[in-house]
């Protein structure tokens, strides 16, 4: 047998060039596919790229704007919805919110207003709110616009301001406003701060006054602030649970104080329970310095009630002190003869009757 003789070098050559030659006409053929199909894909979405074409372009910085809430009209002007509500809980009713007291501090206080204040916004809860930021355009016998600014803004009427100088040491400043304006001021200085009093949530605190307040003008004028400060809402019906603060309003020579009591009630004999009242916390004491009278056209003003809540004239009708109504009525002339009268037989007259 004859051995294997190995291929030469021309021969290996010639079948690399080969096999490279047979690769690139590969490769060209894969790529004029490729090339059909990228033409064939391109023909087919000219359609959607020519309506894209077309559409307006948004700019880059233009934002999407907000959808506009829906307007009513209140007053003749345009409003919200949620502006009309807001509008509608502060205009003026048949039958007033409960008055709120807004506490203020100023730019200087002591501890004693501080603490005299923090004691009244705690017994009128929760009708009070207390601003903790201390301000300095806060002086209503000089300058009232910024206090009525913030009673306005915080929907309060009744308004307590703490303050502490040099010249003025200890100060407090109780106020009311009608209608948006300044009705009277009353300018104490803080002799004892008095203790925290807070009331049970729902509860409804009794005020007794004990001095002759009607004596001084001034201090008629007083009492008639301190019965509007302590009030409180109104209502139809009260639970003796719910009375269990009792705030006793003493005056001597020129100081107020406020002493508040714990009502306890405990059994009795007969149907109602036994009242004990307990002290509770020192007293407030204030020395009356300055105040501001209103004008008496405001006065007339805040005194006057509207027709709605006037209770009706009862005409003749009376009562007497044991409770019993008496009525009256009036009645006009009345001609008895042309009065028609029922007809009975057994009256009748007879015939022999009528001949004699």
């Amino acid at each position: 047998a004859m051995p294997k003789q190995a291929p030469s070098l021309h021969f290996c050559l010639a079948i690399a060039i080969a096999r490279g030659e047979y690769c690139k006409a590969r490769s060209r053929r894969r790529s004029a596919d490729s090339l059909v199909c990228t033409q064939t894909r391109r023909t087919e979405f000219t359609p959607r790229l020519q309506q894209a074409a077309h559409k307006p372009q948004r700019s880059p910085n233009k934002t999407k704007m907000p959808k506009k809430a829906k307007s009513t009209s209140f007053g003749g002007q345009k409003v919200t919805p949620a502006g009309k509500r807001h509008l509608e809980s502060r205009a003026p009713k048949l039958r007033e919110n409960p008055k709120t007291l807004l506490c203020l501090r100023g730019s200087k206080t002591s501890t004693s207003s501080t603490a005299a204040l923090k004691s009244l916004a705690l017994l009128l809860k929760p009708h009070s709110k207390v601003l903790d930021r201390k301000r300095e355009d806060l002086k209503p016998f000089d300058d009232c616009s910024s206090v009525e600014k913030l009673c306005a803004s915080h929907d309060a009427s009744l308004f307590a301001i703490a303050s502490s100088s040099k010249k003025r040491p200890d100060n407090l400043v109780l106020g009311r406003l009608h209608d948006g304006h300044l009705l009277d001021a009353f300018e104490f200085g803080v002799v004892e701060a008095g203790g925290p009093c807070e009331k049970l949530l729902g509860s409804k605190p009794c005020t007794v006054f004990v001095g002759d307040f009607d004596a001084d003008p001034i201090m008629k004028r007083v009492k008639n602030f301190l019965q509007d400060l302590l009030r409180g809402p109104d209502v139809d019906r009260i639970n003796l649970a719910g009375i269990d603060t009792v705030v006793v309003v003493g005056l001597r020579e020129d100081t107020i104080s406020l002493q508040p009591h714990r009502l306890r009630l405990k059994k009795g004999s007969g149907s109602l329970p036994d009242t004990r009242l307990e002290v509770s916390g020192p007293p407030l004491s204030l020395k009356m310095r300055r105040d501001h009278q209103p004008s008496l056209e405001l006065w007339k003003a805040s005194l006057k009630q509207p027709k709605g809540l006037k209770p009706k004239k009862r005409k003749n009708r009376s009562t007497t002190d044991l409770g019993e109504v008496h009525g009256r009525l009036h009645l006009g002339n009345q001609k008895v003869d042309e009065l028609q009268s029922r007809k009975v037989k057994a009256l009748k007259r007879s015939r022999d009757e009528d001949d004699e």
